[in-house]
């Protein structure tokens, strides 16, 4: 049962159509992520559900309440029982930890021993406990976040929000702090909205993800759906970059399974019912590997022209026909430019999109 119900979008900045029928619902305890370039409005979208941007069509609701509706039903933010956690942290200096997150409490005007004893409970949920008396300052980004995520909490929200919140962090430190804030999420059992344009802390935060591209939702869905089925080239390009073939349309026969690619490249087996108009074959780098010798379908030479290693892979650049392959091998693989490789393709694992370009950010 949806929680967040948001319906048919659209908002304007003068001539500019930030929003074009914006339609989601996210069930109550999920963590849902708004993901796509830069421009696309996830942030707007955002803003909007927080009561920061007026509509100009369209209707939010938040557990049966409603929020905004395109007309003079404007919901102030602080009315919304909604938690926001920004890009930047947003902390007072001056103030300790426990005076950041208690600052919401006194305006409830909350008595100082509940205050204390929920300021206490939130430190303690997202790993701090015992740090109400530092200073900001004194604390590691990762840890600033976590003040921020903890003075959200304490408000209780119904839903909370989060708008890039792990881009001013390191990269090391962004890998660690993407699990741990799912894992808050799910212990507190809140419903979330998150923006972000990384697709790999998409995945892990989300429960379903949601792909913009100019003010529109493309596709929607889990996110392990939306990375092994993307619906247009848009999707498969932007959520971990794919391999996109041509297809021969009069030697392909979607009825037999049988596929026609670059050079005459034949590939049988595919889980695809029907060819579209403008169609092209998508699969993951991670999908190619190497067959020496194998013949028949979905095995066919490419032309090597550069390897390079990156630890856990091998990404390799091919040529066939014309066409770009890019492949994500296991491990080290010594491989020269030039050489002429027999690979092969594991059918399963391609789809045919909707030949649809990505925008540039």
């Amino acid at each position: 049962m949806s929680f967040l119900t948001v319906s048919h979008i659209e908002k304007h900045f003068g001539t500019h159509h930030a929003l074009r029928d914006v339609s989601f619902t996210v069930q109550q305890g999920h963590v849902a992520t708004l993901l796509g370039p830069s421009g696309c409005g996830k942030t707007t979208m955002l803003r909007a559900i927080a009561g920061l941007e007026t509509i100009g069509t369209g209707r939010i609701e938040l557990g049966g309440r409603v929020l905004s509706d395109g007309g003079s039903n404007h919901l102030a933010p602080e009315r919304r029982g909604i938690g926001m956690v920004f890009q930047s942290y947003a902390l007072w200096p001056h103030m300790t930890v426990g005076g950041n997150i208690a600052l919401g409490l006194k305006l409830k005007r909350m008595n100082p021993a509940d205050i204390a004893e929920q300021t206490r409970n939130v430190l303690t949920v997202v790993g701090l406990a015992g740090m109400a008396d530092r200073y900001p300052s004194s604390m590691s980004g990762g840890q600033q976040q976590r003040v921020s995520l903890a003075r959200a909490l304490a408000l209780e929200p119904s839903c909370l929000l989060f708008d890039e919140p792990l881009s001013n962090l390191d990269l090391v430190l962004r890998e660690r702090m993407r699990f741990e804030i799912r894992e808050i999420l799910v212990r507190a059992g809140i419903t979330a909205v998150y923006v972000t344009h990384d697709q790999s802390e998409a995945m892990v935060i989300s429960d379903s993800l949601l792909v913009m591209d100019q003010g529109k939702i493309v596709q929607a869905g889990a996110p392990q759906e939306v990375y092994l089925r993307p619906a247009t080239r848009f999707v498969a390009e932007f959520l971990g970059g794919a391999n996109l073939l041509p297809l021969d349309r009069a030697g392909s026969d979607a009825g037999a399974g049988l596929y026609v690619g670059p050079a005459g490249i034949r590939l049988q087996g595919l889980p695809v019912k029907h060819l579209p108009e403008a169609g092209l074959i998508a699969f993951r780098p991670e999908n190619l590997a190497i067959a020496e010798g194998q013949q028949g379908p979905n095995a066919f030479a490419a032309t090597l022209v550069t390897s390079t290693f990156l630890g856990a892979t091998t990404q390799c650049e091919f040529r066939i026909g014309g066409s770009a392959l890019t492949a994500a091998l296991p491990g080290y693989r010594h491989l020269a430019a030039g050489q002429i490789v027999q690979l092969w393709l594991d059918p399963s694992a391609v789809t045919v999109v909707a030949d649809t370009p990505a925008t540039v950010a």
